[in-house]
């Protein structure tokens, strides 16, 4: 019988390349690195955001920069962390816009990715949840939530109004969150993340989940 363990690992694997070399949508003509995503082949928790930042995009590893380590804060004060949970995003490719500083340079900046970047992109996400088979997925941010449920066949609705809300589908859990990134800009999120997490736990901690 084939092992489950290196079964998932391969099938991992075999969606990273295929992301490597993607040029389904325009994003593959500014990033400088995919970031198909990272963490255990099974997961206690499966972590979804929108989409690779700047650091993200040299480096080709999602959340590593300061919403990153927010997450990394908040993932330890449930007693997890990278290495047993997996995390991605929606879109593999960092979405850019240009957007104009002081003088004649221009930088560029994060938006949300189009529809057309999301149905181009989110193949790869679904086959990482059929791998990966989480029994729950958290979802950071309004976009990652707003796909996911409509995946599942549930209500979509502002992350305003859903986070920290638990969602049973067959033997899935889905809870939406605020993005850290969010956190970082906007005064009292960070308390709201740190609640939705211990909800997160209480999950966790459930037997039926094992």
């Amino acid at each position: 019988m084939k092992n489950t363990e290196s079964s998932a690992e391969y099938d991992l694997d075999k969606i990273n390349q295929e992301v490597s070399r993607c040029k389904k949508c325009p994003l593959w003509r500014t990033r400088r690195r995919p970031v198909p995503g990272e963490g255990s082949n099974h997961p206690r928790v499966m972590l979804i955001g929108e989409g690779p930042g700047e650091k993200e995009d040299l480096a080709g590893r999602p959340f590593i920069g300061r919403a990153g380590k927010l997450l990394d804060e908040l993932l330890g004060s449930i007693g997890l962390n990278r290495e047993s949970a997996y995390v991605t995003n929606i879109v593999k490719c960092r979405a850019t816009t240009v957007r104009p500083v002081e003088g004649p340079v221009s930088e560029p900046g994060d938006r949300r990715p189009t529809g057309e970047e999301i149905a181009s992109c989110t193949p790869y996400l679904n086959r990482q949840i059929s791998v990966l088979r989480p029994r729950i997925i958290s979802t950071l941010g309004d976009t990652a939530t707003r796909f996911i449920l409509e995946k599942y066949g549930l209500r979509k609705s502002d992350i305003s109004k859903v986070h920290g809300r638990v969602y049973s589908v067959d033997r899935l859990k889905i809870v939406p969150m605020y993005h850290p990134a969010a956190a970082l800009y906007t005064a009292g999120l960070r308390d709201t993340l740190k609640k939705d997490f211990k909800k997160l736990a209480a999950l966790l901690e459930q037997k039926t989940l094992i």
